[in-house]
């Protein structure tokens, strides 16, 4: 047995704890290594000193103890008296709960700051059709002019269109939003009969907006499916929800689609295709 598998066992030597070949190993380890030997007597010692029986104090012993502590404190000058304060007031500081109870105000306080709205700044953004926010009006004055009269070209300006030309440019930018207005038209009144309860008025309008296309597409589908199940129920409304998440993949819509479909599975007695969806 050598020194470091000595020190493992030590303790168990000490309460005669080892098996017969551990502990004969031990004992003749400790005969010829004086490190060791010291290591096994101090700790018998100290073992002999903690079985010794303990006795009850005398009567009054705390109180005398507390009395020359409060003489001695007196007698501290004041400098050292402030140093005791000061060092018992810093250990109550260095308390954990301190410590996270001045964190969060920090925390709270700077989000105050940080957070605190700039001066000058507007509440609200109005934003027009186009997607550009609007300004402040503006206002225009027209100048009317004569048939006869064209307006003076500024220098190094390109000529001003005729009156036909600026007809058709006219038509054709006024042409372009049309579509998408009517079908915005149409997904809103589908709403509005959606919210009357004229469900299957409203699943007609949401297939036709669906079958568009469109930003609107989407959601159609989804309501079109909702329809046809506040309707007729979950029976004739499980598969037009499966087909949302098929035609609109990775849309809201579609992943909202198909929770829908899994609960009327469930509510249909069909575990499988609820699990699946």
């Amino acid at each position: 047995m050598d020194c470091e598998r000595f020190d493992r066992v030590v303790l168990d030597l000490l309460y005669d704890e080892l098996d017969e070949l551990t502990g004969a190993a031990a004992r003749r380890h400790v005969d010829g290594c004086a490190r060791c030997r010291n290591i096994a007597s101090g700790l018998r010692a100290t073992r002999e000193v903690g079985a010794l029986p303990s006795i009850d104090p005398p009567e009054g012993l705390e109180l005398r103890i507390l009395e020359a502590e409060r003489r001695i404190r007196e007698r501290l000058p004041l400098r050292q008296r402030v140093g005791r304060a000061v060092s018992v007031l810093a250990g109550y500081a260095m308390r954990p709960q301190l410590a996270m109870a001045a964190l969060l105000f920090l925390v709270i306080g700077s989000s105050l700051v940080f957070l605190r709205a700039r001066p000058g700044d507007r509440e609200s953004v109005l934003v027009t059709e186009r997607g550009v926010p609007e300004l402040d009006s503006d206002s225009v004055t027209i100048v009317p002019m004569s048939p006869d009269r064209e307006a003076p070209a500024a220098h190094g300006a390109p000529p001003l269109a005729s009156a036909e030309t600026r007809e058709k440019s006219l038509a054709a930018a006024s042409a372009a939003p049309a579509e998408g207005e009517d079908r915005q038209s149409a997904y809103e009144s589908a709403m509005v009969l959606f919210r009357d309860r004229r469900y299957d008025e409203a699943r007609q309008q949401f297939e036709a907006v669906a079958q568009k296309g469109g930003a609107e597409a989407a959601e159609a589908a989804l309501y079109a499916a909702q329809s046809e199940k506040n309707s007729n129920g979950c029976s004739a409304a499980a598969t037009l929800f499966d087909q949302v998440p098929s035609r609109f993949q990775e849309t809201r819509a579609g992943y909202e689609a198909t929770w829908q479909a899994a609960a009327c599975y469930e509510s249909l007695g069909a575990p499988e295709h609820a699990r699946r969806s």
